[in-house]
C-alpha cells in the first residue's frame, strides 16, 4: 500500500478531522490529549499523525519524543560505580520515541478503521523520522498493543516483542459485595496483616480534592510524587502537579485526587482513574516517614480495592511496580504488548541484559504468593 503522513505538533491544529475519524469514545479524543498537552510536562514533545492512502485518511497515530539524559538516572548510594559506569558508556542525551502515552497504560497511540491496516503503523513511524533528518531516535516503543503484530512483519520493521513490561491487576470475585467480603477471602496470615495495615491509617483523614483545590495544593503534590520519584533507578519521564488538574478537568468525575492528611498536613495522595467496567489506580505521593507510621502505601492498595468493590468494577490496574507487594493483595501479573525497535547496540545489550535480571528477580518474588482462599 502506498501510504503518506501529515505531521502537527498542536492538536488543535488537526481538531475537527482528528476527532470526526475517531470513535465518540476513544482515548485519543482531542481533548484528552489537549489535557496533557497544556500539562505541559518536562521532555516530552507531542506529534499528531495523520496516515493516508492516496487523499483518504486511513488512521492516526500520537506520538511522543521523550529525550532520555542522565538526569533520569538514580542509583543508590551502594551502586554508584555502577551508575558512573553506564554514564560514561551512555551518550548523554537519547532521544527516544513513543507511539502512545508514556504515563498511562492501555493506551494505543494508533487507530486505524481497518484493523488490517495497524501494521502500517511501522510504515508511519518510519515516515515521521525520515520527515526530519535532524532527528535520529535511538530507540522506538509501540506502547500498550490491543493486537499481537505478526513476527516476520515486525522483523521487517526491525521491531521485537518486548516482554518485560507486566502490571498487576485484580479481578472482582461475584460475590464481593462489600470490602469485608474481600477481606474474609484472604488467608488467615494474609488476613491478620490486612487488619493490622488497616489499624495503622485511623490516625489520618483523607480528602477528596477538585480541580481547583489540586491547583491550590500544586507544590505539596509535586513534592509528594518526587519522594516517590527519587526512589526509582531510572525514570522514563515524570510528570508534574499541573498534570493532574488537567487530567481532573478533562475527565472529571472519571478521575480522583485523594489528599492523605495528618494533623492539617499532607502527607501523602493516591489517584484512581475510571473507565467504563475497570479502573485503575494511577500515581501516587509518599512522605517515607508517614508511610511508616501509617502503612500508607499498603493503605492505598486496600483503598483503590475498596473502591473497586463499590463501584462494582471488574478490574483494577495497579500498575508496574512493587510487584511483590501487590502480589499480596491478591493481584496477579498481566502481559502488556509493546514492540520495540533499538537503534543502539549498546543500549541493545543494556536492555538485554536488564531484563533478563528483572524477569529472573521478579518471577521469583511472586512465586507461591496465593493470599486468597
Amino acid at each position: 500500500m502506498n501510504i503518506h503522513i501529515t505531521i502537527v505538533k498542536k492538536i488543535s491544529e488537526c481538531k475537527t478531522v482528528w476527532n470526526d475519524f475517531l470513535p465518540p469514545v476513544h482515548h485519543l479524543q482531542y481533548r484528552h490529549l489537549l489535557a496533557f498537552e497544556e500539562a505541559a510536562v518536562e521532555d516530552i514533545e507531542n506529534n499528531y499523525v495523520q496516515v493516508f492512502e492516496k487523499e483518504k485518511l486511513i488512521g492516526l497515530l500520537y506520538l511522543q519524543q521523550f529525550n532520555f539524559q542522565h538526569k533520569h538516572l538514580n542509583f543508590i548510594k551502594e551502586r554508584r560505580s555502577l551508575s558512573s559506569l553506564i554514564k560514561l558508556i551512555l551518550p548523554k542525551q537519547l532521544p527516544l520515541l513513543v507511539c502512545g502515552h508514556l504515563f498511562r497504560i492501555n493506551y494505543p497511540g494508533y487507530y486505524f478503521k481497518n484493523p488490517a491496516h495497524q501494521v502500517y503503523v511501522f510504515d508511519a513511524i518510519e515516515f515521521f523520522i525520515r520527515s526530519n533528518n535532524k532527528y535520529k531516535p535511538r530507540g522506538i516503543l509501540i506502547k500498550d498493543c490491543n493486537d499481537v503484530f505478526i513476527e516476520q512483519r515486525c522483523r521487517l520493521s526491525g521491531y521485537h516483542f518486548f516482554n518485560g513490561d507486566v502490571t498487576m491487576e485484580i479481578t472482582r470475585k461475584a460475590h464481593w459485595l462489600c470490602f469485608d467480603d474481600y477481606l474474609n477471602d484472604l488467608k488467615k496470615d494474609y488476613h491478620k496483616r490486612a487488619k493490622k495495615i488497616l489499624h495503622a491509617l485511623k490516625p489520618v483523614q483523607i480528602k477528596e480534592l477538585d480541580a481547583a483545590a489540586i491547583e491550590e495544593r500544586s507544590v505539596d503534590i509535586e513534592k509528594l510524587y518526587w519522594n516517590v520519584v527519587n526512589k526509582q533507578t531510572i525514570k522514563l519521564g515524570t510528570i508534574n502537579a499541573r498534570y493532574f488538574y488537567t487530567l481532573k478537568k478533562d475527565l472529571q468525575e472519571n478521575f480522583e485526587l485523594h489528599a492523605v492528611y495528618y494533623q492539617g498536613t499532607m502527607k501523602g495522595f493516591y489517584t484512581f482513574i475510571f473507565y467504563e467496567n475497570e479502573m485503575e489506580t494511577h500515581y501516587i505521593g509518599l512522605d517515607y516517614e508517614a508511610n511508616k507510621n501509617f502503612k500508607l502505601y499498603f493503605n492505598i492498595l486496600f483503598l483503590g480495592i475498596q473502591k473497586m468493590i463499590e463501584k462494582k468494577y471488574s478490574k483494577l490496574e495497579l500498575g508496574r511496580t512493587a510487584k511483590e507487594a501487590k502480589a499480596n493483595t491478591g493481584a496477579l501479573p498481566r502481559q502488556i504488548f509493546n514492540y520495540i525497535n533499538l537503534r543502539n547496540p549498546i543500549i541493545q545489550m543494556a536492555v538485554n541484559y536488564y531484563l533478563k535480571k528483572f524477569n529472573r528477580s521478579q518471577s521469583q518474588l511472586l512465586l507461591n504468593r496465593n493470599p486468597l482462599k
